[in-house]
């Protein structure tokens, strides 16, 4: 750099400094400074070359930085690694999508299998009660026969019991010898009766039982077991009919799901638009 350009510098530096206090001293001399006209001022050596330097400065653009060209190949490079990324990701949902399928076609099976195997057990239990009853009402008249003959029984031994008491007792009566012989016959005979008269209170009480109390609980527990089977009958129906429509209704969502990720991106972002 040259002198007068360095000189011209150190007067530039030099004005803002010395200006404020030359001003001063003027002003305590009571002596007004002379006005300057512009042309005066802009007619001085170096305050006239700043000013006509500072706009030709000021009006040149800055220089812009150059542009990065690289980031254009970064970027579509980041972009297919974020595609590929996508699909590998998309691939493992369908695989397990397709896994979650199968998965559940068995355990759809299985509960289904299940299912039947209670409806079949439980219409065999109806089968058996409605069966069971029949057959105790078919048994009923003989036990009840089988009762009203021991109590015709008993009854019989009973009137046999007391007709050989009368007749020993008449047979006797005419005898006027033996009659410790006697009085041990006649109290046999009487023993008899008496053993008789008890077994037939017994043989009409066991049958007064059960024909009022034995066999009709009998029947009401039958025909309660059959209820029973019948409402357990109508409840693995209903339980099958709604297992068949859940896993219907879950397959079906499965498969969608599959149907979705097997479904190139192209349709899928068509469908988004």
């Amino acid at each position: 750099m040259s002198a007068s350009v360095l000189a011209r510098l150190a007067a530039l530096l030099a004005i803002p400094v010395l200006l404020p206090a030359c001003i001063l001293a003027f002003e305590e001399c009571g002596t007004t400074l002379p006005a300057t006209s512009p042309a005066t001022c802009e007619s001085a050596p170096v305050a006239g070359e700043w000013r006509a330097s500072a706009p030709a400065a000021d009006s040149q653009p800055a220089a812009k930085p150059p542009q990065e060209t690289s980031g254009a190949p970064a970027s579509a490079e980041a972009k297919a690694r974020a595609k590929a990324r996508k699909a590998e990701k998309r691939a493992h949902e369908l695989e397990l999508a397709r896994m979650e399928l199968d998965l559940a076609k068995l355990e759809s099976e299985r509960e289904l299998q299940e299912c039947k195997r209670k409806l079949d057990e439980a219409r065999r239990e109806l089968d058996e009660s409605r069966r069971a009853l029949e057959h105790f009402r078919t048994k009923l008249p003989r036990e009840l026969a089988d009762k009203q003959l021991d109590l015709d029984r008993s009854t019989q031994g009973k009137l046999e019991a007391e007709q050989e008491l009368r007749e020993m007792e008449a047979t006797y009566a005419k005898d006027q010898f033996a009659t410790d012989t006697k009085e041990l016959v006649l109290m046999r005979h009487r023993r008899r009766v008496e053993f008789a008269a008890r077994g037939l209170e017994l043989a009409q009480a066991a049958f007064d039982d059960l024909k009022a109390v034995e066999l009709p609980r009998r029947e009401r527990e039958h025909e309660k077991k059959l209820r029973d089977s019948e409402a357990e009958v109508r409840e693995a129906e209903f339980a099958l009919v709604r297992k068949e429509l859940g896993q219907r209704l879950e397959l079906a969502r499965k498969r969608w799901a599959v149907s979705e990720l097997e479904r190139p991106d192209d349709d899928l972002e068509a469908k988004g638009d």
